[in-house]
């Protein structure tokens, strides 16, 4: 019984620990959003940080269609990886309706997308690496198809492969294998 309630107590910290990484990322990118960010400051997402706050934001959407989400990040890029089970979301059903990409996407795969940014004076850039859906690397337009909907959704100005405006006031984001750091405009 000692064990078990151990166990339950281990379970809940590690849950209000998780819960903790969210709301300070959540904090920090609601104060960017709100443009109160002091200009000249340095944002930092530790690589903690930014999985609580992909995570938080899938419960938040009641996303059923993704599991174990993660984010790795590197020099300049980012791999989100996870398992989906692309049934489950809306987003794709135009792909399903494709007999032979619906039969590909049945059930639930495991996923990875590698994307570069690189950014300065206000602007942007995505680069699509790598998309990986099972054992498959995808490429062409239904890669690009598959990042804007199931990554870019939540940001209608990011466009693929072309710069864009940063909103916000924000001048750069660095994407580092320490976080990411989003500099704000003086």
């Amino acid at each position: 019984m000692r064990t078990l309630a151990i166990a339950g107590l281990a379970a809940a910290c590690t849950l209000l620990g998780a819960d903790a990484l969210y709301e300070s990322a959540n904090r920090k990118v609601e104060r960017i959003v709100a443009d109160q960010a002091p200009p000249g400051s340095t944002i930092h997402l530790s690589p903690d940080e930014v999985n609580a706050l992909v995570r938080g934001k899938i419960r938040e959407k009641k996303i059923d269609g993704i599991r174990d989400p993660r984010v790795e990040l590197g020099e300049g890029r980012g791999t989100w990886s996870g398992v989906v089970e692309f049934g489950k979301l809306p987003q794709l059903a135009a792909l399903r309706d494709n007999f032979l990409i619906g039969r590909f996407l049945e059930g639930s795969k495991p996923v990875s997308a590698t994307l570069r940014l690189s950014s300065g004076g206000g602007k942007a850039t995505i680069d699509v690496e790598q998309v990986t859906i099972g054992e498959t690397q995808f490429t062409g337009s239904v890669l690009g198809f598959l990042v804007e909907k199931l990554i870019l959704d939540d940001f209608p100005n990011a466009k693929l492969g072309e710069p864009f405006e940063l909103e916000h006031n924000v001048d750069q984001i660095r994407i580092q294998p320490d976080g990411i750091f989003i500099k704000i405009k003086n």
